[in-house]
């Protein structure tokens, strides 16, 4: 039906209001006169932060090298089309948009309408469900968990895998960051091609830079061949730079030349050898933090950060420990042939109620531990570390963690279902006046044994008690 827009201007205004990519309208002076609903969206910013606002105000970064914002700032002043990737910057949120513009010539002026899309959003699009759900069945294999955060994580690895866009990986140490480059890698088109892990931290400058980029001979002491580096290494397959973070100013410099041009130059050479493979990053420093003090290239963070993915701390996730711990189990009951059921109440207790600073790999250290000193066919508390087993300590590195501001949902996940209904089963954070009360009576109101079973300091009973109004 054709809409006379003349007769009913309420319904133009409706539908520009309600399209789905965003749209900017600016006057002469490049001052924001119209945006629509879908920018809010977009840039997250409110009304009154674009309400009036010049378009100078927007903090845009072109993906491009060769431009710039001056030259985006110069061209709608020159009124010249443009059609161009940017990064789009918002306080910690930084996104990748499409830009396009287009001019119109009114009696008095020239209105400039520019229209933004968000390039993630678009990408989440084209993901086929059925697909999708079949490389979920994949990573559940390999990345164990059914909290909501690892299903989401799940999603993001799919989107990652399905484009060619660096990734940078972020999180705590122990949270899997190799594990989930390796998952796009697999997933992706590259997945028959190499995937070469290098750990940036390990090297110093010059035994890096030899590493990445390769060498001829004679080009330094201990020379003596040529040697192919890692990213000719990787020619259509994925190089995964762990603790990217570290890297020198030299070596980021010729990082941000590979992104680039596609092309390397070994150390004691001239020559330039064309590469044609993926880069993944991590780390678990704040390279926003680097920039800010000048310590790590910003148009390398923003090369690196196209596709970024945040890792999930255990404690934020702790209602997958049991199943984290089950597969553990089974892996060292194959490695050492014992016959290990599970654990024990107590022991499990102690595993869902510890904040785990460094994670899953301090998780699967604290099991193997308990499969090296365990004689019985269930790991109890005193087979677990004995920094562990220690109230104290336990107590007093989860408040160092809180008082640090180091997550805001440490244990505060439901455990996993079949444990929450264990009748037993009482850790601190989801223990009831009758629960207390229960094992206190059962305990013969010994405080001691209470505190125990209950894996908590006797102070930490005695305010619980006087939390429930227990006073016997």
């Amino acid at each position: 039906m054709r809409i006379e827009f003349d007769k009913n201007k309420l319904v133009f205004l409706k539908i520009i209001e309600e399209q789905p990519n965003g749209l900017l309208v600016l006057n002469d002076n490049l001052d924001i006169i119209f945006f629509n609903k879908e920018i809010l969206e977009i840039t997250g910013l409110s009304k009154n932060e674009i309400t009036d606002k010049n378009i100078n105000s927007f903090d845009l970064i072109p993906q491009d090298p060769l431009r710039n914002k001056k030259n985006f700032i110069d061209c709608l002043k020159k009124k010249k089309e443009l059609k161009a990737n940017f990064y789009f910057r918002n306080n910690n949120k930084t996104i990748q948009i499409f830009v396009k513009t287009r001019f119109i010539k009114t009696d008095d002026q020239y209105l400039t309408l520019i229209s933004l899309n968000d390039l993630n959003s678009i990408m989440s699009c084209d993901i086929n469900k059925s697909d999708e759900n079949s490389k979920i069945k994949i990573l559940q294999d390999r990345i164990i968990g059914k909290n909501k955060k690892i299903i989401s994580l799940y999603k993001m690895i799919i989107l990652a895998s399905e484009s060619m866009s660096n990734v940078y990986i972020t999180g705590e140490s122990g949270t899997g960051k190799e594990l989930i480059a390796r998952a796009i890698h697999d997933l992706s088109d590259r997945k028959n091609m190499p995937f070469i892990t290098v750990n940036c931290s390990a090297l110093s400058e010059s035994l890096l830079e030899s590493e990445l980029f390769g060498h001829v001979k004679g080009s330094f002491t201990g020379a003596f061949n040529d040697k192919i580096g890692k990213f000719e290494s990787a020619q259509k397959g994925t190089v995964f730079l762990d603790e990217i973070g570290d890297v020198s100013p030299l070596i980021q410099l010729k990082l941000l030349r590979v992104i680039q041009e596609k092309v390397i130059t070994r150390v004691g050479d001239n020559k330039e050898i064309k590469v044609d493979m993926r880069i993944i990053t991590a780390t678990n420093k704040n390279l926003r933090e680097l920039v800010s003090k000048n310590e790590f290239r910003e148009d390398l963070f923003y090369r690196l950060n196209v596709f970024s993915i945040y890792t999930v701390p255990l404690r934020d996730r702790s209602n997958d420990i049991p199943l984290l711990v089950e597969y553990f189990i089974k892996k060292y009951n194959r490695e050492t042939g014992k016959n290990i059921k599970g654990f024990t109440e107590n022991g499990l207790r102690l595993l869902m109620d510890y904040c785990w600073p460094g994670n899953i790999r301090e998780l699967e250290n604290s099991i193997e531990h308990a499969f090296v000193v365990c004689n019985n066919n269930q790991i109890d508390i005193f087979d677990l570390p004995q920094e562990l087993r220690q109230v104290g300590f336990r107590e007093g590195i989860c408040k160092e963690m809180d008082s640090n501001n180091v997550g805001n949902n440490i244990r505060s996940e439901v455990p996993n279902k079949n444990i929450a209904n264990n009748k037993n089963f009482t850790p601190r954070n989801i223990i009831t006046r009758e629960q207390l009360i229960k094992v206190l009576k059962k305990n013969n109101w010994n405080k001691a044994e209470t505190s125990r079973q209950l894996g908590i300091s006797r102070t930490a009973l005695w305010k619980k008690m006087k939390k429930f109004e227990i006073n016997q």
